[in-house]
């Protein structure tokens, strides 16, 4: 007997990945509330761990939200000790929204012991298997990125 075709195969991988997503929001939300903050506040630290320090536009654009929500948001995190507002050093004009490192800090605390058990998910993987799952993992998130861009 034969294993699974390729169809069964990319089904129950799309299956697996579409479940995965309602733990990860649920952890998400979980964190959110035992950091006093909102899922939209996590996102925004999230974008901003990983991708530097934005402006408030930009922030705003990234997690969908109007500048006006987004500078409230910005407060929010501010007063939280999450984030602080700096000058541009390109132009000292606008201001940059950066992360601040202790915030960070008390961010990775709830999702450091995820980590160590993905890293065990992953540890009878080898290299082209690896290589195999970022390479989907890099495309499923650029193909939702542009999903998001069409709505």
């Amino acid at each position: 007997m034969s294993g699974p075709d390729r169809d069964e195969l990319e089904g129950r991988v799309l299956l697996a990945l579409a479940g995965w997503q309602i733990p990860i929001i649920q952890l998400n939300g979980m964190i959110a509330d035992r950091l006093g903050v909102t899922w939209t506040d996590l996102q925004a630290l999230y974008v901003l761990a990983n991708h530097g320090p934005a402006t408030p536009g930009e922030l705003a654009k990234r997690v969908n939200l109007t500048t006006g929500s987004a500078s409230r948001m910005i407060d929010r995190l501010d007063a939280a000790g999450f984030v602080r507002r700096v000058p541009d050093p390109a132009d000292r004009r606008r201001v940059l929204v950066e992360p601040v490192p202790e915030g960070l800090d008390r961010v990775a605390a709830f999702y450091d012991p995820l980590v160590e058990r993905h890293r065990a998910d992953l540890a009878d993987l080898g290299p082209a298997e690896l290589a195999t799952l970022l390479r989907f993992m890099e495309r499923a998130e650029s193909s939702t990125e542009a999903r998001i861009r069409d709505l």
